[in-house]
């Protein structure tokens, strides 16, 4: 389609915008379900706007005004040399459209860059590796093993909680942004399983290399109001134990601009009482949402009691 365009012959370009309008129609009905008309609230239906810039580009080229024939030039490279050029200098329209059109290739160039660099590097920016991977997807599978210590200094590992479903994440004991948020879900996920919560442990695992003591653990329970649940463990251990853990998972992390918090992949794991994933969760909170039904606690909770009955 794009080549179609660059022809800058009108019948040409034609069937190019036919061609792109059919398929943004397709991906409107087939991949954004309508967007936010179909229940996609974060879908802005862009290929309506887009199908909408390829008519009206069409319809701009066609009615530009025919060049007579006394005034065709015999096209040479020099010719077309000097008359860029002096188009360049006589419509100031045209060289910042010129420009203009640089620039937007130059910022797709740099948008893909890193992307591109995201799918081949593990230790990429965990923003940019979900974006490109996705959730990872090993589930049916036996949960890699830990060990480690909890908040309170006791010794725990994956064979200890057999018996047990798990809800295991990563989390940030300094963190201001998502972290808190995400352990009130896993609280309200706790609340949800009813009598089911006594078969079930919430774990954390510690992803800030460098706040990895326990009086940080206890410092981010009592702020959220964990430090009651019976069933909460938030673990820690060495570094290099955490670190055998961390990719054990493919738990990416990068320290956030300025700070002293971890950008991290938002991950959580059900494992069933036999230490097998059974469902891996996107727990990014995201926008802020009063549908209880959409929560992600009421997900977690669901695929808990589906792990138990596993």
């Amino acid at each position: 389609i794009g080549v179609t365009f660059l022809t800058g012959r009108p019948r040409m370009i034609r069937w190019g915008v036919i061609a792109g309008t059919l398929l943004c129609l397709a991906d409107w009905v087939l991949i954004e379900d309508f967007g936010f008309l179909g229940g996609l609230g974060t879908d802005p239906n862009s290929m309506i706007p887009m199908a909408l810039v390829f008519v009206a580009g069409y319809l701009a080229l066609t009615r530009l005004p025919a060049i007579p024939d006394t005034m065709a030039v015999p096209m040479t490279a020099t010719s077309v040399d000097t008359r860029w050029r002096e188009r360049m200098i006589a419509r100031p329209l045209y060289t910042f459209r010129s420009i203009a059109a640089l620039g937007a290739i130059g910022i797709v160039l740099v948008g893909a860059a890193p992307m591109a660099a995201a799918a081949t590097n593990p230790n990429a920016d965990p923003i940019l590796s979900q974006a490109v991977d996705g959730l990872p997807q090993a589930t049916d599978a036996p949960a890699p093993p830990f060990q480690l210590v909890d908040q309170n200094n006791h010794h725990v590992s994956l064979s200890s909680l057999h018996g047990k479903a798990i809800a295991l994440t990563f989390l940030d004991p300094v963190c201001v942004s998502d972290c808190p948020i995400i352990a009130q879900e896993f609280h309200i996920a706790d609340n949800l399983l009813g009598n089911d919560a006594a078969r079930v442990e919430l774990v954390a695992i510690d992803i800030n290399p460098r706040y990895i003591t326990s009086d940080y653990l206890l410092a981010f329970d009592q702020q959220e109001g964990l430090n009651h649940l019976s069933n909460w463990d938030y673990l820690t251990g060495s570094l290099p134990q955490l670190t055998t853990i961390w990719n054990a998972f493919g738990e990416q992390s990068a320290y956030a601009p300025g700070g002293a918090m971890i950008a991290h992949s938002d991950v959580a794991y059900v494992i069933d009482p036999t230490g097998h994933t059974r469902a891996i969760l996107n727990s990014d909170p995201g926008p802020a949402t009063e549908a209880t039904d959409s929560s992600f606690s009421v997900t977690l909770a669901d695929e808990l009691k589906s792990a138990l009955r596993s």
